[in-house]
Formats: C-alpha cells, sequence, structure tokens
C-alpha cells in the first residue's frame, strides 16, 4: 500500500477550494472560499478585479444588501465547539468590531434588510432572537423553547421558520412585529411545511405544502391572503421540480429561485431558465445583465460562474480544475432508483472508478443530516474514496431532502429504522447488480449513527465501517446537548423516548463483526465524544476489532483543509488494508 500516493491524492481534492458567491455590494462581489486553507470571506471588485480578504475561519455570514457596506460574519471561539462572536464589517472602510452585547452562543442565522440585523440563536436552556444595529449595539426581542430562526427581516418584521406548534412533522412561519413584539405564528394549513419566507415590502415569499406537491407563494400581509408570483417569463414552466432548494426577491421586487429534481437543479430569475451545467447550484446573485452561480458537481469542485443573461454564455469567474489523474479515476455519476424492504423506491448516486475492475470494493456512503442528501454537488468524502480506489453507492434513505416533503417525514419518529433498511439494501444493490466484491459503510455525523448502528445491527453484510462523528448512545447524546439539539432529537424521535436506547448501537455492541474505524473531533458539542469513548472502552473488553482516531482542537464542522485530511487519510488507509 502507497501511503504517499493515498495522501497526495486526498490533499489534491480536499485542496481544492470551495468558491461560494454570497452577495453584492457596493460594486463588490461578496465569496467566501477555502484557497488559503481556512473558510475565508472576500469581496471582489468586479469591475477592477481586485479581490481583498476580510477574515479567515468564518462560519456565517449575513445577508448582503446591494447599497449597504455592513454585513455580519460570525467565528468560532471554542476550538470547534460552536461557541460563537458576531462581527460587523464596512467594506467601505474595512473596519470591523464585535457585536460585545451577545455572548458566546451558537448562532443559527442572521439577516440584514440594510438598517438592522435579526440573529438567531441557541443557550444550553433557550432559542432566542436578537436585532443588532450596524454600530454593534444589541437587543434580545425574543425567545422560546422550541425551534425557529429567523429567515428575513424588513422594516418592522422578522419571518423565520420552525417547528412552532409542537408537531414534528410540520414547520409554520412566524412574523414578528417589531415595534409591538408580537410574535405571530402563520400556516396556510394545519399540518403543512412552509420554508424560508422571504419578507418584501407588505409580501412574504416561501415555499409550501399546503396545497400539494411543494410549490412557492406569496402571502399578503395585510390582508393574510395567499396569491400566485408573478413572473415576466414562464420558462420555468417546462420544468417540474420536487423541492425548492434556494429563492428571494430582487431589489426590484422579481423572484429567482432554483428547484431542485433528481439531486440536480435548474436555475431561474423572473421565470427565465440562467444556464448552467449538469449539475447543481446552490446561490444566486444578480448584477445588472450578469448571473453570478455557486455551482459544482460530483466530479467537478465547486466555482463562481458568471453567465451573461443576454447572450447565455457561461465563464468561471473563479474555480479550480483537478489534476487529469484524478479527473480520469473519478468517472461519471449515475442516479439511479432501487427498491427497499418495504418496495419504496430509494434514490441514490453511483460513482464508479473506471480504473478497477468490477466487481470490486464498495463504499456504501451515508449522508449526514438526516435531513440532507448527496446530490450532483462537489463532496470531498466520496472524491477521495472513489479516487482512492472504491466504487461509491451514496442513497439518499427516507428521511433525505429533495424528494418531497413526505419523503423527507418518513424517518420521523423512526430513526434508525426504515432509513437504515434502506441503506442495507443499497449494499445488495450493488451486490446484485455485479458492482460490488466487498462492501463497507461509511459515514460522518448523522451517517457515522448509521454506520455504528449498520454495523450491529446487520453485521454480516459489511466488510467494514468507518464511522465519523456519529453517535452510539441517543440517551447520553440528550443530556450532554444544548436547548437546539436537545428540540432536535425531540422532533427527530417525534417524543418517542423509548426509542432512544433501541436505536442506540451500544444496545447491541456484542454483535459487531467487521472491523471498526472510529473517527471523531475532540470538541464536537453536535455529537460528543465522551458516549463513543465508552462505546470504545466496551469494544477494547469485548476483544473486537477497532481502531479510533481522535482529531484534537476540532468540532463537528469541518472548516479547514488540514482538519479534512486528518479525517480522511485514516480512513482511507483502513479501508484500503481491511477490503484489499
Amino acid at each position: 500500500m502507497e501511503f504517499s500516493k493515498l495522501l497526495k491524492t486526498i490533499e489534491e481534492i480536499v485542496r481544492a477550494p470551495l468558491f461560494s458567491v454570497v452577495g453584492y455590494a457596493r460594486e463588490k462581489l461578496v465569496y467566501v472560499t477555502t484557497q488559503e486553507g481556512s473558510r475565508s470571506l472576500w469581496i471582489l471588485n468586479i469591475k477592477t478585479g481586485e479581490k481583498i480578504k476580510i477574515a479567515d475561519d468564518i462560519i456565517g455570514i449575513s445577508d448582503i444588501v446591494h447599497d449597504s457596506p455592513y454585513l455580519i460574519y460570525t467565528i468560532d471561539i471554542a476550538k470547534g465547539k460552536e461557541q460563537h462572536k458576531a462581527f460587523i464589517v464596512n467594506i467601505d472602510k474595512m473596519e470591523r468590531y464585535e457585536v460585545e452585547a451577545i455572548t458566546p452562543r451558537r448562532i443559527t442565522s442572521i439577516v440584514f434588510d440594510g438598517e438592522k440585523f435579526a440573529l438567531s440563536s441557541s443557550t444550553m436552556d433557550k432559542l432566542d432572537m436578537w436585532i443588532i444595529k450596524p454600530d454593534g449595539s444589541a437587543e434580545k426581542v425574543y425567545e422560546a423553547n422550541y425551534i425557529f430562526f429567523a429567515t428575513s427581516i424588513k422594516g418592522n418584521v422578522i419571518a423565520g421558520q420552525g417547528i412552532l406548534k409542537g408537531n414534528p412533522k410540520s414547520q409554520e412561519l412566524f412574523i414578528f412585529d417589531i415595534p409591538s413584539g408580537d410574535f405571530r405564528i402563520y400556516t396556510p394549513r394545519e399540518g403543512s411545511t412552509n420554508k424560508s419566507p422571504r419578507v418584501f415590502n407588505d409580501k412574504i415569499l416561501f415555499s409550501t405544502t399546503a396545497f400539494g406537491p411543494e410549490k412557492l407563494v406569496l402571502l399578503d400581509i395585510k390582508r393574510e391572503e395567499i396569491i400566485e408570483p408573478e413572473f415576466g417569463h414562464d420558462e420555468y414552466k417546462k420544468y417540474e421540480f420536487i423541492e425548492y432548494l434556494n429563492f428571494d426577491w430582487t431589489p426590484d421586487g422579481k423572484i429567482w429561485f432554483i428547484g431542485l429534481r433528481d439531486g440536480r437543479t435548474k436555475v431561474f430569475y423572473d421565470g427565465r431558465l440562467v444556464p448552467t451545467p449538469e449539475g447543481f447550484a446552490t446561490n444566486l446573485v444578480l448584477v445588472d445583465d450578469k448571473a453570478y452561480v455557486t455551482w459544482s458537481s460530483l466530479t467537478t469542485p465547486y466555482r463562481i460562474l458568471e453567465v451573461n443573461l443576454k447572450t447565455g454564455e457561461i465563464k468561471t469567474l473563479l474555480g479550480t480544475e483537478l489534476p487529469e489523474e484524478i479527473r480520469k479515476s473519478l468517472g461519471g455519476a449515475k442516479h439511479i432508483r432501487y427498491k427497499s424492504f418495504d418496495g419504496l423506491e430509494i434514490p441514490a448516486f453511483v460513482i464508479e472508478n473506471p480504473r478497477i475492475e468490477k466487481p470490486g470494493p464498495v463504499v456504501v456512503y451515508v449522508h449526514g443530516g438526516p435531513w440532507a442528501n448527496v446530490s450532483d454537488s462537489w463532496n470531498r468524502m466520496i472524491a477521495s474514496i472513489v479516487a482512492c480506489g472504491f466504487h461509491v453507492i451514496a442513497p439518499n434513505f427516507r428521511g433525505s431532502t429533495g424528494y418531497g416533503e413526505e419523503f423527507r417525514r418518513m424517518d420521523i419518529g423512526d430513526p434508525g429504522g426504515g432509513d437504515l433498511e434502506d441503506v442495507a439494501h443499497a449494499a445488495k444493490w450493488v451486490k446484485e447488480n455485479n458492482i460490488a466484491s466487498k462492501i463497507a459503510i461509511m459515514g460522518y455525523s448523522y451517517g457515522g449513527f448509521m454506520t455504528f448502528l449498520a454495523t450491529v445491527k446487520k453485521p454480516d453484510l459489511w466488510t467494514a465501517g468507518v464511522a465519523g462523528a456519529g453517535i452510539t448512545d441517543w440517551e447520553e447524546l440528550y443530556e450532554l446537548s444544548d436547548a437546539l439539539f436537545k428540540k432536535f432529537v425531540e422532533v427527530l424521535f417525534a417524543g418517542k423516548r423509548e426509542l432512544l436506547k433501541e436505536r442506540s448501537a451500544i444496545t447491541y455492541i456484542k454483535n459487531l463483526k467487521a472491523p471498526l474505524c472510529i473517527i471523531h473531533p475532540q470538541n464536537d458539542s453536535r455529537t460528543p465524544l465522551k458516549p463513543v469513548l465508552k462505546y470504545v472502552s466496551k469494544l477494547l473488553e469485548m476483544g473486537k476489532s477497532f481502531e479510533l482516531h481522535v482529531i484534537p482542537d476540532i468540532g463537528h464542522l469541518i472548516l479547514r483543509v488540514e482538519d479534512a485530511v486528518k479525517i480522511l487519510f485514516p480512513a482511507i488507509v483502513f479501508l484500503k488494508r481491511v477490503m484489499s
């Protein structure tokens, strides 16, 4: 086994920088990149091409308003424990200052209307919302013990979403009146899911399942009446979408949106298609007759595309290319569906390495979340696994987003149940289709939980398992969590506390047969290390085959290139050893 070659391959993939457009202000494009090794915030003067770095190691960033020089970004001050501080930047004067009134906490969203910010956050005990002015003054205006976060602010109105009525399978909107402090819950239909409200004048744009499949609608705030959005073009009608990934108003009141179907996207501005290559777009910024789009695919790293809206010409504004040797190893990404134990069709992406034989070693890659998905977008874990000599199947098990709200809801009250069966049937599919000789399972976060559970509840299915930042004991995790993640567990399990033990790998640890590689961040506050160390202690007592890698001084989020390498290198060395 050539460790140096593996390391070089992983580093080439991981060091391919992220580029993500955030907004536009004062003739400057605001973007995030990892080109210097950490997640940093930059501005690009479109006219001169001058680039200026604003900050390193950022976590979140506020909305950007075209005619305002202000923005807020957050950093973690506790080595990955997600205790955040907020900083205001004036990009005209390149001045920054801390929002001192807000003590370190988990900050979940920041929105801006050009005059004031609204910030949502969580402490150990409560979730709350603050108003911040550009001078750095701040006031807490609301707190609660349910999940909510702001998604838009305009004038006297803050809008947002959350699980506000206690139903884990629905999401409601809230409309907060700043002068009176009135927090009003709104839903067009009880039990529906309503997401990402964006305010413009007296209307709110949001997506809803209140009338059937997810669609975009407008709420007239004054009349509390639902109306259809109007578009200047009807090209969008040629396409059908399962979900709306992102959408917003332009400064002049037009609407753009990104529609999602089968893991790939289409981008529209005022109902007209904005051309992009096949793959996945996540954000759009409009400047005069140009659109700036964050785009990637499973075989192409992130880049910012500049699209000429008049001619349709596409060019890469910011991005990078992989070495030819790696590009040839990645092959292509195929979207498939297979049947699970109950006949439900499970979507998945299959990425084969054309340089290795079939059947060959396969990794079943399980995404995190669980309310997330594997789309046709750049994933450095998947790319590293494939380029290092494996085929990958990445199932979007029940509970995944991107395939409709009913599909997402299917694991609520049943985590580690039907979704585990879906993952197991992905392994069976690659075997039946002559792709796999040996099969490993690998995942991070919820994918780490699924790896722990799959290797003890389906012990004969796997040659090996790699569990990153996983969960071994839901009961102990709940006790160690802050207010936000306690509520997350309650929603995921739909209040069924008896399932916490039943769906924990530690309950079935004696069943483990496959060698296990455990990789865990030292300062993880989402999936704490403490329960995993107890699991390791029991593995040691039982004489099970495992290896443990605790990554020092990082948390759950993998923000630095060097930390991604620290996680991926031992994982892939382990897989090469046990799968050969």
